[in-house]
């Protein structure tokens, strides 16, 4: 009887999920002390699946409320393309802030495909549903001028978007229409002077899923408004950060989406931080091990 030749493992590439999200967290100093942790806070498992948590009415004193929401995050392999598929989703409904911040709606939604290992190591990624409803501040209703393609769709040639020519532009641009605002304040002028590159020295590229605001009281410029008497309010803001892979042990860079719909520093009526609706979505894929 011939002796039976060892076969090889197969080698299945492996993909490990990352997804989080949060309705609401907060730091405040003035007129209480308090942390609020993150609430309806859920996390994705490294092998993906689905992940759920309902938001019940809040209210903090007189200083923030909302009346419903829910987050969700799920991963799982793509129906589409050869590539595994990561969603993250925040949801708040009927905001209060210090009866000076209002929004019916408030929506987060990041969604990411990674290629499958060996086909590509850059994601393509989306903000489909994220958006505001009715948004109102100090009793204005601010007309919200998204640019979620602010990532553009995914290099072909499976450039990394820190290195996409186009897509370091639309960044810069963002930065020269701020700077380019009238009355702009000297915080503002200094964090956002004229010709600002999109790669800043961070290691990261920071920028916003929002373009402007129509509207609002106070000095909006890009996504930022400096309101008086009340603080500074971020909308929309977007962080992509890039972790070096190593090719000789077949792991891939790994890229994570960062994304705060409503980023507050208040300093007057109350001090303190605040982020509403908040993700962060991530992954990274690898050869495997084999069987």
């Amino acid at each position: 009887m011939a002796a039976l030749v060892n076969e090889l493992p197969i080698v299945e590439p492996v993909h490990d999920y990352f997804a989080e999200a949060n309705v609401l967290s907060a730091e405040l100093e003035q007129p209480l002390r308090d942390e609020i942790k993150a609430r309806a806070h859920v996390k994705l498992p490294k092998d993906g699946h689905y992940q759920f948590k309902q938001a019940d009415p809040f209210r903090f004193e007189g200083i923030l409320s909302y009346r419903s929401g829910y987050t969700q995050v799920a991963g799982h392999p793509s129906s589409k393309i050869a590539g595994v598929t990561t969603l993250a989703t925040s949801v708040l409904e009927g905001l209060n802030v210090l009866d000076v911040i209002t929004a019916d709606r408030v929506v987060a939604q990041i969604s990411t495909v990674h290629p499958i290992y060996g086909s590509g190591q850059v994601p393509s990624v989306t903000f489909l549903g994220t958006r505001f409803d009715n948004l109102r501040i100090g009793g204005h209703k601010v007309e919200v001028e998204r640019s979620l393609d602010i990532l553009g769709p995914r290099s072909e040639d499976d450039r990394s978007y820190f290195d996409n020519r186009e897509v370091l532009d639309r960044i810069s641009q963002q930065y020269e229409t701020i700077a380019k605002a009238e009355n702009l304040p000297g915080w503002a002028a200094s964090e956002y002077p004229k010709g600002r590159p999109a790669l800043n020295g961070s290691g990261q590229l920071e920028c916003s899923v929002v373009s402007g605001v129509k509207g609002a009281p106070g000095t909006p410029f890009g996504h930022v408004i400096d309101l008086p008497h009340f603080g500074k309010i971020f909308l929309g803001e977007l962080k992509v950060e890039r972790e070096p892979g190593n090719p000789s042990k077949g792991v891939y860079d790994k890229y994570k989406f960062r994304l705060t719909m409503i980023r507050l520093e208040m300093g007057c009526l109350a001090k303190g931080t605040a982020k509403i609706a908040a993700l962060d979505t991530n992954g990274s894929g690898g050869k495997g091990s084999g069987g």
